[in-house]
């Protein structure tokens, strides 16, 4: 007769091994029997966590420690599955309690140090996970954590060490490549950085461009991240079709249909862009877009800087300025509202770095508070539900019929000033030269460098900085102060 003990051997012996469904069977079957059987509920939670299933593991790890409350690592494995959900807070709280109990688990100390490098806790962060470095040394995973931190604390030297040590056992582990390759860039050593960088895509079955004339060939451009780095390198598209053409080749460039009617008006003839279908068109050679500053040889003083580079349909641009005006009454178009502004406070709450680089609403009462000024929300997502949380007189939606990122070029095309946070929003502004304030973390993403005001990316952006981890309060104050001086210069040169 099978007791519960051989049930539940049996079931870890399935999971060690690696079968999934043998295992989950098995730990449903005790369950069945036993609802509050502790290890079950703990270790399915953990099959849970490795299959993916995040919601399940949370629940069900959880549920094991209702019932065995002083066991040391269902806490930890709670604080990983947390973790992995994005929920660092939770998971830091967790992981927390694992490390009360049993302060030797070195999976938990990792894992605490990973989360509360999600929360810009960066100096704890670094603590715990050199404890977990000096448990375990060489272990590959703390090592990459450990040296992700020391890099956004600045700690260059001995994050590159880290990542070396990483990629001295294992030369293709793509992570520490590209971590490694992000310090390189921030610091603006663009060459080290590119090639690094190589590392973040899988490569098609046609060999990639270089940067040599290719013999005519068809060179197919495409888009390998989100929208704003689509919109920052497809710069370089005319300059490869400069380099295809001395030969009589051509450049196809895939995009976004979110992106076509932008991309297609900007290039004319000279490169053929079409929207991302299943399989890539017909093509001899390939380049992501992200890797053609690699293939160009870009360093901070070569970088194709010159704007604009996208603009709207002047059809568009006329129909968005009545469009704006019916919001604004007749007082813009008397002169008599002051500056119009555009506002972006927040990002894709999906992007893993965007508690970080969002603004909470409350945060901005000190700039919406400046007088003469007319804000226009250009907030797209999720975030967007919090229009009306916004503090003072109210914010105008200026995205209600945006149908694609050529309709809000065609907006920005009609406003003074643009105020952002770092989403595809900025880039779209940097190429068409509309004056920009970007409001950045302390720990800003790679192509915005460290400690400078502007960016050589965009010749109409300013860099507004956090001076410490999270505070947006000084980063809107100083925007606030500053844009107060540039209202108050345009209200003398209109005569008010």
């Amino acid at each position: 007769m099978t007791t519960l003990v051989d049930a539940l051997n049996a079931a870890v012996n399935h999971h060690m091994a690696g079968h999934t469904d043998a295992a989950a069977a098995g730990y449903a079957r005790i369950l069945a029997a036993e609802p509050a059987q502790p290890d079950a509920l703990h270790l399915s939670g953990v099959l849970s966590a490795q299959t993916g299933n995040l919601a399940a593991a949370i629940r069900s790890i959880g549920w094991a420690i209702h019932v065995r409350p002083a066991a040391a690592s269902p806490w930890g494995h709670l604080g990983a599955a947390l973790r992995a959900a994005e929920l660092p807070e939770r998971a830091e709280r967790a992981l927390r309690r694992a490390l009360a109990l049993d302060p030797a688990t070195g999976d938990a100390l990792e894992a605490q140090g990973a989360s509360l490098h999600a929360l810009a806790r960066y100096a704890e962060s670094g603590r715990w996970l050199d404890r977990a470095a000096r448990l375990r040394p060489g272990h590959a995973e703390t090592l990459l954590n450990l040296g992700t931190v020391l890099r956004d604390l600045r700690r260059f030297d001995e994050a590159d060490a880290c990542f070396d040590a990483v990629l001295a056992h294992t030369p293709a582990r793509s992570e520490a490549h590209l971590a490694r390759a992000v310090g390189r860039l921030v610091r603006g050593d663009l060459h080290a950085g590119w090639e690094g960088f190589e590392h973040r895509w899988r490569r098609f079955a046609a060999p990639p461009w270089d940067g040599r004339p290719p013999a005519a060939a068809t060179i197919l451009l495409h888009m390998d991240q989100g929208f704003g780095d689509a919109m920052q390198f497809v710069r370089y598209a005319p300059l490869v079709a400069q380099i295809a053409a001395r030969d009589g080749g051509r450049v196809i460039l895939e995009t976004h249909l979110l992106l076509y009617r932008l991309f297609n008006r900007a290039f004319g003839q000279s490169v053929q862009v079409l929207v991302r279908g299943e399989e890539p068109p017909p093509h001899d050679l390939h380049c992501p877009l992200m890797s053609l500053p690699r293939a160009f040889g870009t360093d901070l003083a070569t970088i194709p800087a010159t704007v604009p580079y996208l603009a709207p349909d002047p059809a568009d641009v006329s129909r968005w300025r009545d469009r704006l005006a019916e919001q604004d009454g007749d007082g813009h178009r008397s002169g008599m509202a002051g500056l119009r502004v555009g506002l972006v406070w927040a990002g894709n709450p999906r992007h893993r770095n965007d508690r970080n680089r969002s603004v909470p609403v409350a945060a901005l009462r000190p700039l919406l508070a400046v007088p003469g000024v007319r804000f226009v929300s250009l907030q797209t997502g999720d975030a967007r539900a919090d229009l009306p949380r916004l503090p003072g007189e109210g914010v105008r939606d200026a995205v209600e019929r945006v149908r694609d990122f050529a309709d809000t070029a065609a907006i920005l095309a009609n406003i003074d000033l643009l105020i952002t946070v770092d989403t595809a929003m900025v880039h779209l502004a940097g190429a068409m030269g509309v004056p920009t304030w970007l409001l950045l973390p302390h720990v800003p993403d790679w192509r915005w460098l460290l400690d400078r005001a502007d960016s050589p990316w965009y010749p109409s952006l300013r860099l507004f900085r956090q001076p410490r981890p999270g505070d947006w309060s000084t980063v809107v104050g100083t925007a606030a102060a500053v844009l107060k001086a540039q209202a108050l210069r345009a209200a003398r040169a209109a005569g008010r």
